[in-house]
């Protein structure tokens, strides 16, 4: 039986695609349609509150009357909806978690109760009943008073030509391998070449001006890592299918 995949707050479809060339069952959710043609083709991209998605009372009714069970959403291809998840992989938006943001308004109630919600909806996530879970952000609030993460990698260890420090909180998976040097036994993933800054802010930019490559936008600063992707889909599945044989 194929495993099934739940990416959560992606539109890029970027991880979604990587899970489904390695055989997956995988879907992408997010509140704005998806630009991945191979997702379209798919038809595997819901807009939707992940959160029913992750309720296995919800998705059973979704996957009955293609609605969920308050009636605010409808979801296409609803019958071909697997049972349940063997993975989530979770973005949530960091605008709230991240210590970017140094404005005059970081301590007001309302930017503190949107911190507490963003909190909460990274919690929904990380307690979800799914066996496999992975969840991404920055260096930030949810590291320093809420959960430690598992990994810290960067987008040129996989093989990208800049930088982008991304937190990996692990559940029931193991650390995403990457080698600086080749030798007999692994090859060398991280990238050769000059290496650049993927950031925002514009304190960092002065800091940093002579190596920024100031060609990257704020959307694509919050996409994914395609060759980060790869390597998740290619290390994971290989877990689970070794831990499948092994048991």
């Amino acid at each position: 039986m194929n495993k099934t995949a739940l990416i959560a707050c992606e539109y890029s479809g970027i991880v979604r695609d990587s899970f489904e060339n390695m055989g997956v069952d995988a879907w992408s959710c997010d509140i704005i349609p998806t630009e991945s043609e191979q997702t379209k083709a798919s038809k595997k991209h819901i807009q939707i509150d992940i959160r029913y998605l992750i309720n296995y009372d919800e998705l059973q009714y979704i996957r009955k009357y293609g609605k969920t069970r308050d009636g605010k959403y409808t979801v296409e291809n609803y019958k071909k909806l697997p049972e349940w998840w063997d993975f989530l992989v979770g973005f949530p938006a960091c605008t709230y978690l991240s210590f970017a943001y140094t404005g005059k308004e970081r301590y007001s109630n309302e930017r503190l109760q949107n911190k507490i919600e963003a909190y909460q909806f990274f919690l929904d996530l990380w307690s979800a009943q799914i066996e496999h879970i992975c969840l991404e952000n920055p260096m930030g609030y949810i590291n320093s008073g809420l959960l430690p993460y598992s990994q810290i990698i960067e987008p040129f260890y996989f093989g990208h030509n800049y930088r982008k420090r991304t937190c990996l909180w692990l559940k029931n998976l193991p650390l995403l391998k990457h080698s600086g040097d080749g030798n007999l036994f692994e090859q060398r993933t991280h990238y050769e070449g000059e290496i650049k800054y993927l950031i925002n802010g514009s304190s960092q930019r002065k800091r940093n001006k002579k190596t920024i490559n100031k060609h990257f936008d704020s959307k694509a600063h919050s996409k994914f890592h395609p060759l980060v992707a790869k390597a998740m889909a290619e290390q994971w599945i290989e877990y689970i299918n070794e831990k499948s044989i092994n048991n």
